[in-house]
């Protein structure tokens, strides 16, 4: 083979695959949707948030994705629970390989919005499948689960190789976070409203966007009676105590404010506040960690005095250098595996789960 047709394969293979118009809109009602997409347009569905979930079932042969994108974001694939590909979508609109001769019979396909909100939506403009193959139901898993946090829930670096590592949008893996790892385990649907750098109070709060459709749009509003959690976990107040203490009595009364505003939301769901791994007792006198634990016993007592569904603490302990840090001491994918497993055993526990 002539030197400059090899090179002319190895950059055709080194591209994502460009694919014929897409053969199922992804309008089409057999595509389950989980977490919060703009269907202004409907056959143009954007998310920005992580851990967004496109789920279809088909009986084999070839599948493609197109996307239109910034080109920051990575979608992870998952077959039939197993991790495969994963998709970095380029800048515009491309159409990508998801699954190649799939055999005969039912596969369950997710693509998982790995990044984080602030490198922007994605949309979904099409989806291919083989002339054979069919588009099957997927049924919804049989509980829900919805965090609301920062940069730890959205996996910020969490497959990075050390602490002194930059943030990358590849070793960002919302599909391996602790809040992803426990609703596999408990068979729920999981939605995550995270950003990195938020806080509770009193400033750059994720409070300020939870209502939103997307992290980077005051509208579309989200209809919250759209999607109603099972259980909602809280896990703020990393970025809160990273340079100091906040004030007392206003960031509890914050929290509190918070905690309803919840619960007008969806009043049959308990709620977990999180005391997150990255927060310790660093050198001086502040004592971030029993700080931290003496304001949420304020929040428990005051919260659950007012009656409702429990309002309960989850306490995910320090992280630990032999389990390894990821990128800027966030938690690794280890730690996360963790915190999975304090998760899952305290829902089965206080929920019967």
């Amino acid at each position: 083979m002539h030197s400059a047709t090899r090179l002319a394969l190895a950059l055709l293979c080194a591209l994502p695959a460009v694919l014929p118009a897409a053969d199922i809109s992804p309008a089409d009602p057999l595509l389950r949707y989980v977490g919060r997409f703009d269907t202004t347009r409907p056959e143009a569905p954007r998310a920005s948030w992580s851990a967004s979930t496109v789920a279809f079932t088909v009986d084999g042969g070839d599948v493609s994705a197109t996307f239109n994108d910034a080109g920051k974001n990575h979608w992870q694939v998952v077959i039939n629970g197993q991790p495969t590909a994963v998709l970095a979508l380029q800048a515009g609109e491309h159409s990508y390989s998801v699954a190649t001769d799939l055999p005969a019979g039912r596969h369950t396909i997710e693509l998982v919005k790995r990044t984080e909100p602030s490198l922007g939506s994605s949309q979904l403009t099409g989806l291919r499948i083989g002339d054979s193959a069919k588009l099957l139901p997927t049924p919804a898993r049989s509980r829900r689960i919805e965090i609301i946090g920062d940069s730890i829930t959205c996996g910020f670096g969490n497959e990075a190789p050390n602490k002194e590592a930059p943030f990358k949008p590849e070793t960002q893996n919302a599909w391996l976070t602790y809040g992803a790892i426990a609703a596999r385990a408990l068979d729920a649907d999981y939605v995550a409203i995270a950003s990195s750098g938020k806080k509770l109070w009193p400033d750059n709060t994720i409070v300020a966007l939870y209502d939103r459709v997307l992290h980077e749009s005051a509208t579309p509003r989200w209809d919250f009676a759209a999607w109603t959690p099972d259980v909602v976990v809280i896990n703020l107040g990393t970025n809160d105590f990273n340079r100091a203490n906040p004030e007392e009595a206003a960031w509890v009364a914050a929290y509190l404010k918070f905690i309803g505003e919840i619960r007008a939301r969806y009043p049959e769901a308990p709620i977990y506040c999180a005391l997150g791994p990255m927060i310790s007792e660093w050198p001086g006198d502040r004592k971030p960690r029993s700080t931290l634990l003496g304001y949420f016993e304020k929040i428990l007592a005051q919260a659950n005095a007012a009656g409702g569904p429990s309002v309960r603490l989850i306490d995910f302990g320090t992280q630990a250098q032999h389990h390894g840090i990821g990128a800027q001491w966030h938690p690794s994918v280890k730690t996360h595996q963790l915190m999975a497993e304090k998760l899952i055993a305290a829902l089965k526990q206080d929920l019967g789960w």
